[in-house]
């Protein structure tokens, strides 16, 4: 993103300026205007709403940084002792009455919580107020263009269709010897993952009726239960293509070794499938109207499953961002407000799985697909799950 265009935000934010602060490489948004370099003093990215951005760094670190590309944004603002760079900081900031900071309410999103407790109270002492840049932070880092949406859709499709083999394979192995098992599906998957050129950070989740019960489940060549007639099946995978730039998809579907499914099973899967249904329907009506933060999906798909009593079993919240990122957690708003309060704002261009669970001691079911907004409308792009599957049905 183009810093004018960042300037614009943090205008519209209410802030004078965005203050980023790093220590040895680990700001990812400062890393994406720097790259990689070999910086080892504190530095910080002061890029104000108006005006030509600054960097107060380190008399020892300007060899890194006094490349043509870094000098024809920034202008170096250099200390060499403590004293001195606290003091670039009161005369610099001086201005300034409200700030944007690498900063989230009580420290509840941690991928977003980036700037040190130190740095921070200092410049509060200065008289500013700091204020989140949560929402900034996703513009940089989570918006997607064509071209990724397009491979999200590639890669779903992909999975999806390895998902319908993979249940098909339970089946065959049922008929031929009896029984499968948990290990032997998600190898399956894993290779054809590798044979359709898509990359992953694990394994996939296979899981029977009790074991489906723990979210993170995950069988181990070591550590796996057998598949048999009568079981309950849930299958959670996820990877991307390797090409660059490529987005995850993340879907998890459910099936039944018969050729009928229980009602019990058919009751519960049914209250999941309305909760995801039920954040789909918000999105689609309030997206066009207004600005949505992501907690706001998670309370209604959260009151469904409580309504229909079984509130204390959905042990997650709702879903995730999903990006190019090593794993398919991606940086942006996270559906959610059960483990943090996820205020940040369903931007445009963002992609996110809608993924409720009920996970009782006897088993567990759950339903995800991935979720992208484009022009203020919502597409599905990770398929509906409308049933379990009887996998012996299956030719």
């Amino acid at each position: 993103m183009e810093i004018q265009n960042i300037q614009k935000l943090i205008g519209l934010g209410g802030a004078d300026a965005w203050i980023l602060v790093d220590y040895e490489n680990h700001n990812p948004a400062l890393l994406r205007f720097l790259g990689q370099k070999m910086l080892t003093r504190k530095i910080f990215m002061v890029i104000p709403a108006s005006g030509r951005p600054y960097l107060i760094t380190h008399s020892i670190d300007t060899v890194y940084l006094s490349d043509e590309e870094t000098l024809s944004r920034f202008d170096l603002k250099v200390y060499k002792t403590w004293q001195e760079m606290l003091a670039l900081e009161r005369a610099l900031f001086a201005s300034y009455q409200t700030v944007m900071m690498d900063v989230s309410e009580a420290g509840l999103l941690p991928r977003v919580s980036l700037a040190d407790y130190g740095s921070v109270a200092f410049v509060k002492e200065l008289g500013i107020k700091v204020i989140p840049s949560a929402d900034l932070l996703q513009e940089m880092t989570c918006v997607m263009d064509e071209k990724g949406l397009q491979s999200q859709i590639e890669a779903c499709k992909t999975c999806l269709k390895i998902k319908d083999e993979a249940f098909a394979l339970i089946a065959k192995r049922i008929r031929e010897r009896g029984v499968s098992d948990e290990y032997e599906i998600q190898q399956f998957i894993a290779r054809r993952f590798d044979e359709e050129g898509m990359v992953y950070d694990e394994a996939p989740l296979v899981a029977i009726g009790p074991n489906a019960s723990n979210p993170h489940y995950t069988p181990t060549k070591d550590q796996f239960s057998k598949i048999k007639e009568g079981d309950l099946v849930l299958i959670d995978m996820w990877a991307k293509f390797a090409a660059p730039g490529s987005i995850y998809a993340d879907i998890t579907w459910m099936g039944y070794v018969g050729t009928s499914v229980p009602q019990k099973y058919v009751d519960r899967f049914n209250l999941a499938k309305a909760a995801r249904d039920g954040a789909i329907e918000f999105l689609r009506r309030e997206l066009p109207l207004r600005p949505v933060q992501a907690y706001e999906v998670d309370d209604v798909a959260r009151k469904i499953i409580t309504d229909g009593g079984y509130g204390e079993y959905f042990v997650h919240r709702l879903g995730h961002s999903i990006y190019s990122d090593d794993s398919p957690h991606g940086p942006g708003a996270n559906l959610d407000n059960f483990e943090s309060h996820d205020t940040r704002i369903l931007l445009d261009g963002t992609s996110f799985s809608d993924e409720p669970g009920i996970y009782t001691p006897e088993f567990g079911v759950r339903t995800e697909t991935d979720l992208h907004i484009k022009g203020k409308e919502l597409l599905v792009v990770g398929g509906l799950q409308e049933a379990i599957i009887p996998i012996l049905s299956l030719d």
